[in-house]
């Protein structure tokens, strides 16, 4: 990946859309200011950022043993992770997602922080712990895709180093033939492909129960609210998070997307779910 320091590129955002978020994570954080801990929200602004959610979010994936990250690892480091050495597997993932971050970046795509107050034992009087990790992709203020220097510069060298070659393209193909899932549902149901699109997220497991991501969704359920979008999502941990989390956000399944058995799948059959939230569905 590019050197960490640096800062991102401009957000690719409808500029309506984009102010309204700003306007809405503020008046959120300033609601929340005299709670404990001063838990807030923000757009990642460089490349660090980028990389310590990309890092969380590998942390908590590995941790919830999440089958659509490890399906594609080798069976041998499904095996560590399942026996408690999970240090290799979240390095490997974290790497993939690093690059989905960048590259969501031309299509809309935005990176969103939680945090609060770090211990008190902390050495900087100002320092923050981030709890909570997530990308999104919005509508883009000038429509494109990933170009293909970008995939190859970056896209293939991670995939290649996290799955190895034929890992990576079975991984590849899972990826698109979910995204096509996808869309092709909401077309058939007549949800407009225009769409604010939460596409993976995360607590730390340390903080999970302390509304870390209800402040990372309340922004883009009013922004939804506010511009009559739907509000999409693939939910990979259908067991733990649908009810438990997207219920509660008031998001319905419009649909199921199955990935079989196959020589390059080491988690063995595993569904995932299709879910929306319409404008205007009442707040939890």
């Amino acid at each position: 990946m590019p050197p960490t320091s640096r800062a991102l590129r401009p957000l690719n955002v409808e500029p309506a859309l984009l102010q309204g978020l700003h306007e809405h994570i503020a008046a959120l954080n300033a609601a929340d200011a005299t709670l404990p801990g001063r838990p807030a929200v923000e757009i990642a602004r460089n490349r660090a950022q980028v990389a310590s959610a990309a890092r969380l979010m590998a942390q908590a994936f590995v941790h919830n043993q999440d089958k659509g990250w490890l399906a594609w690892l080798p069976p041998s480091e499904v095996a560590r992770v399942r026996s408690g050495d999970t240090r290799r597997a979240q390095e490997k993932i974290a790497r993939v997602i690093e690059y989905l971050c960048a590259a969501a970046a031309f299509e809309g795509g935005l990176v969103l922080l939680e945090s609060a107050d770090a211990a008190e034992e902390s050495d900087a009087s100002d320092a923050r712990e981030i709890r909570g990790a997530s990308l999104w992709g919005l509508p883009p203020a000038v429509p494109g895709t990933e170009p293909w220097w970008h995939l190859a510069a970056f896209g293939a060298p991670a995939a290649l180093r996290s799955y190895g070659l034929l890992r990576a393209a079975a991984a590849a193909g899972a990826a698109n033939a979910l995204v096509r899932a996808s869309q092709q549902t909401m077309h058939r149901l007549g949800l407009p492909a225009r769409c604010i699109y939460a596409q993976m997220g995360c607590v730390r497991p340390a903080h999970q129960g302390q509304r870390v991501s209800r402040r990372m969704f309340e922004p883009f359920r009013l922004l939804a609210d506010r511009f009559d979008l739907v509000y999409r999502l693939e939910s990979s941990s259908p067991e733990t998070n649908d009810q438990r989390v997207f219920s509660n956000f008031r998001f319905e399944k419009i649909g199921e997307h199955h990935f079989g058995t196959s020589r390059f799948n080491s988690v063995g059959p595993y569904t995932i779910n299709l879910m929306v939230r319409r404008p205007g569905a009442e707040a939890p």
